[in-house]
């Protein structure tokens, strides 16, 4: 399937581009950006005016909410709503029990 996604926000930091401009997607993979390479017939296009489209984002500091929490979120209901945000990766650091008090270290 051949998508265009048209003038939308390209942030890139690898390259160094941040520019209004299009997407041309060819088998899942981004062929251009910027004019259509020859011979591209998009089958779809989706008007991306006022967005942004940047690879996907690193959450560094995320609560899963388990084991312990989990009637506030789970790690699926958690990873579900980083993904809809556009996070593709997250960082979980360990928590430990807030009851839990460290201990002077033994002289």
């Amino acid at each position: 399937m051949k998508l265009s996604i048209l003038g939308a926000r390209v942030i890139d930091p690898a390259s160094g581009l941040d520019q209004v401009t299009d997407i041309h997607v060819e088998a899942c993979k981004i062929v251009a950006i910027g004019a259509a390479p020859a011979g591209f017939v998009a089958v779809d296009t989706i008007d991306a005016k006022g967005l942004v489209a940047a690879p996907g984002l690193v959450d560094l500091n995320v609560a899963l909410r388990e084991p312990g929490y989990s009637r506030k979120g789970s790690i699926i209901s958690e990873t579900r709503a980083a993904a809809a945000g556009g996070v593709t990766s997250l960082c979980c650091p360990p928590k430990p029990n807030r009851c839990w008090t460290p201990r002077p270290w033994p002289n």
